[in-house]
């Protein structure tokens, strides 16, 4: 999800600040999102599917393997 979070960023030209807001979050946290200092958490995935519905598939498949994951 990441790199379609940053395609997203490039695609609409967005700053740093502006995809922060976009997806509710800091934009300090979004640049160490962004450049694999900080992991992209699950408050970060949930609020880029709600800014970016095309991500949704994303999440949800996400949560799925977390679930096959967890039963095994």
């Amino acid at each position: 999800m990441l790199s379609k979070l940053i395609s997203i960023q490039s695609r609409e030209r967005l700053t740093d600040a502006a995809m922060a807001a976009r997806l509710k979050i800091a934009r300090s946290t979004w640049t160490e999102v962004r450049n694999g200092r900080l992991p992209l958490s699950h408050k970060v995935q949930m609020a880029a599917a709600s800014a970016f519905p095309e991500l949704l598939g994303d999440l949800l498949g996400s949560v799925s393997a977390a679930d096959s994951v967890g039963a095994a």
